[in-house]
């Protein structure tokens, strides 16, 4: 009799990291790069959803690195409905609804990666589609381009600077 090959079984911790990723929002400003919620803004939804005090986000990083295995059902239950899937999600048996949603949840997370990077390990998509355009320029055009991103670069570094805290400006 041959035996059937399961798939690999997920921890508590490895389905919360996941949803953790595949829920980051675009950072603003950033094109390509994301920002994950952090434990201490899904602590506070939840308390503010559910009552003050039902989970800390000391509790929700101690879940996330793998040092509570296997947390209470209210605490499941409170972590799914702040990421909006089924409680099952969280079932380290592998029930079919909880790899349909972690198999898509990965699916979002590597699209978003392979959009972040090419599968060479290349620039954004952002930063090909400005050098593509570039090329089409006549000499003088590039010229320009890049005394414009030199002043981009200025400008940014000026803004930086600004927003650093305890700076003065001149």
């Amino acid at each position: 009799m041959t035996e059937v090959p399961h798939p690999p079984t997920r921890g508590f911790a490895d389905c919360l990291n996941l949803l953790f990723e595949a829920s980051a929002t675009e950072t603003a400003g950033k094109p390509g790069q994301f920002t994950e919620y952090t434990n201490a803004q899904v602590a506070e939804e939840i308390n503010r959803r559910h009552g003050t005090g039902t989970i800390t986000g000391e509790y929700i990083r101690r879940l996330r690195k793998g040092d509570i295995k296997s947390p209470s059902v209210q605490y499941a239950s409170v972590l799914a409905d702040f990421f909006q899937v089924p409680l099952d999600t969280f079932n380290a048996i592998g029930s079919e609804t909880a790899e349909k949603v972690i198999n898509e949840a990965q699916r979002f997370v590597d699209s978003r990666r392979r959009l972040m990077r090419n599968e060479q390990g290349e620039e954004p998509p952002t930063v090909s589609v400005l050098a593509r355009a570039a090329r089409r320029l006549s000499p003088a055009g590039q010229t320009r381009a890049a005394q414009y991103i030199q002043k981009l670069e200025q400008l940014e570094q000026m803004e930086s600077n600004a927003q650093a805290p305890g700076t003065q400006p001149d």
